[in-house]
């Protein structure tokens, strides 16, 4: 691994751009487990919309563990190619099997066994082989440099392609699935992210060099029964950890029934990838601008302005029931809005790295982004959970030929309102997530530590 001195810790384009490449894969993933997986079982599989929330908050809890596992190994793993880098390599393919199992549930299996089919594929999928991709990816940022600006911009190259990935997702999705099925349009997406992960591997170094002997204990060797307490008294851990259950819970819940809004509401299933992209294409627009907004306004004012901007996007989707522009304009806003969101918080998970190794002398970047990857993975499944129920609260039966009233309201009402009251729970989380002002003395002393200086 290469010192950083003389270029102030620059990250070369290619790098960045194949760091977002695998971020883009991820996000083909994400976009497919949060828009669609819910839609599949409950219209395709014939299983309950309250079961389907109940298994995704169940593989909560075996989240929770898998996540400090994998954060315990990344910080643990010693090769050539660095500590995160090589389980983008090894998570990919697994990833890519086990999305073809989930979509392929049999339909000669009976309801109860199609329900186990679906959680033991699903917590296969989420809590083993995705989790081993999020932990990594996201520790990888923090250890290929320590220069705040730079990961910054990583960050927002890293969203305008994660971005595409999710473009591509929604755009093709239902047309796919139309022509091909379930299953081989998984097996079509899934190579697409597997290769794209790969790249990510190939096109990015790892630069950090571990603390020598006299200065402390290099990352690799620090015990679990150490690394542990030292995350513990990361005040900052908890925050992220919120801070990404709130946005993937903003991003998955309401965006899990856009297949529904699009299809009961709208009677118009054709307009989903039109009004996805509402809402995707203004992310990657911002995000060409998110680095010089920080470096002005400073991240936490950004994650502020963000949050507003997230709860007054939802909520005129809320009131804008069933007329199309005041939808659009809430997912213009929206967009906008989570752009910045989700490049500070990338952003700041590799700060918050840096703060614990600042505040205790460990430096953990698998435990600590291990928040980031449980954060995403609570958000994704307990978003979607609770939308679940709002619209199987509400009478939705994904096998009647007609929808009550009470289930369309309740599907705006999951689609909308309920986005906005997450977002606004937001701000609370941005507002003490003031790491900024401890940034400069940070960098100062880690990257003499570091021997970047």
């Amino acid at each position: 691994m290469d010192h950083q001195g003389k270029d102030n810790g620059a990250v070369p384009v290619r790098e960045k751009i194949s760091y977002g490449l695998a971020s883009g894969g991820g996000n083909i993933i994400t976009q497919i487990l949060g828009m669609f997986l819910t839609s599949y079982l409950t219209d395709s599989v014939g299983i309950a919309a309250a079961a389907v929330g109940t298994m995704m908050l169940v593989a909560r809890f075996f989240d929770g563990a898998s996540d400090i596992i994998m954060g315990g190994i990344i910080d643990k793993t010693k090769t050539r190619w660095g500590k995160a880098r090589p389980w983008l390599l090894i998570s990919a393919p697994f990833t890519l099997v086990s999305l073809i199992l989930t979509f392929s549930v049999p339909a000669s299996m009976s309801d109860a066994a199609k329900l186990v089919y679906a959680y033991l594929t699903y917590i296969f999928l989420n809590c083993i082989c995705f989790t081993a991709y999020m932990v990594s990816h996201t520790a990888l940022l923090s250890r290929m440099t320590l220069n705040g600006q730079e990961r910054q911009k990583m960050a927002s190259i890293n969203q305008i392609l994660n971005q595409a990935g999710g473009l591509a997702v929604t755009t093709f999705m239902v047309v796919l699935v139309a022509k091909f099925g379930w299953q081989m349009t998984a097996v079509i997406y899934g190579v697409i992210a597997t290769v794209l992960i790969w790249i990510g591997f190939w096109g990015t170094r790892e630069r950090l060099l571990d603390a020598a002997p006299e200065e402390g204990k290099k990352a690799g060797t620090v015990p679990l029964k150490e690394a542990l307490p030292a995350m513990m008294r990361n005040k900052y851990f908890f925050l992220l950890t919120a801070l990404f259950i709130l946005i993937l819970a903003q991003a998955a819940g309401p965006g899990s029934m856009t297949y529904y809004y699009c299809n009961v509401c709208l009677n118009n299933l054709g307009l989903l990838s039109f009004i996805s992209a509402c809402g995707i294409v203004p992310v990657v627009i911002i995000n060409f601008f998110v680095p010089a907004l920080t470096k002005r306004f400073g991240r936490r004012n950004c994650l502020l302005a963000g949050a507003f901007g997230n709860t007054l996007g939802f909520f005129l989707i809320g009131i804008g029931g069933n007329v199309l522009p005041v939808i659009i304009a809430g997912f213009i806003i929206k967009g906008l809005a989570s752009g910045v969101l989700f490049a500070c918080a990338f952003a700041l998970a590799a700060d918050v790295v840096d703060y614990g190794e600042w505040k205790t002398g460990i430096r953990s970047e698998g435990l600590i982004n291990s928040c980031v990857s449980f954060g995403q993975k609570v958000g994704l499944g307990l978003g979607p959970a609770i939308a679940s129920w709002i619209i199987a609260a509400g009478g939705y039966d994904g096998l009647a030929a007609v929808q009550t009233e009470t289930a369309k309201h309740a599907i705006v009402f999951a689609f909308g309102y309920f986005g906005a009251i997450l977002s606004a729970l937001m701000l609370l989380a941005a507002f003490f997530m003031n790491i900024d002002k401890e940034a400069p003395t940070m960098r100062e002393e880690l990257e003499k530590k570091h021997h970047l200086s």
